[in-house]
């Protein structure tokens, strides 16, 4: 964020536009605190702080005159929310969990050596993973040519094999 805050303020004090203050980066702060909110969770994520960004960015843009805004938007194009995409996002998700499953098994064995060791995770704590990411709906990702690179669905288990 103080990067953002003496990009968007350097940029704004060089093609002249309005002056950006101290109080727009508290209102980064709130927005991305009622963003958690909206979506019931008890702390800030960075995605709740990159759309907050992102509002306050648009905002401060169509404030400004037209070929004023066109400069910043250019320069600070870096600061725009993107989101990822889903099937990467759940693929990273379900790679991290299967590993960090896969170190508790080992741990757990108190097996010493590289070995190859089986995970499995159940749909539905999956489900709960992705949800609090953003992701409502996995069904296409469970299906998709990114999830059968690691992983195989049986039942209700989505099962890999993961070396350590």
């Amino acid at each position: 964020m103080s990067n953002f805050y003496s990009d968007i303020r350097r940029e704004s004090n060089v093609v002249g536009g309005i002056p950006i203050a101290v109080r727009h980066i508290e209102s980064v702060l709130r927005m991305s605190e009622a963003y958690a909110r909206m979506h019931l969770r008890d702390y800030v994520r960075s995605d709740d702080i990159d759309f907050a960004i992102d509002m306050l960015l648009e905002s401060f843009l169509q404030s400004q005159k037209m070929t004023v805004a066109r400069q910043l938007s250019k320069k600070l194009a870096k600061y725009k929310y993107q989101k990822n995409d889903i099937n990467t996002l759940l693929f990273h998700i379900l790679n991290k969990e299967a590993q960090d499953r896969a170190v508790f098994e080992k741990a757990e064995r108190g097996i010493e050596v590289t070995d190859k060791i089986n995970v499995e995770i159940n749909i539905n704590q999956f489900k709960t993973m992705a949800k609090d990411f953003g992701a409502q709906e996995i069904d296409n990702f469970l299906s998709s040519s990114n999830f059968a690179k690691e992983f195989r669905l049986e039942g209700d288990k989505i099962k890999t094999v993961k070396e350590i």
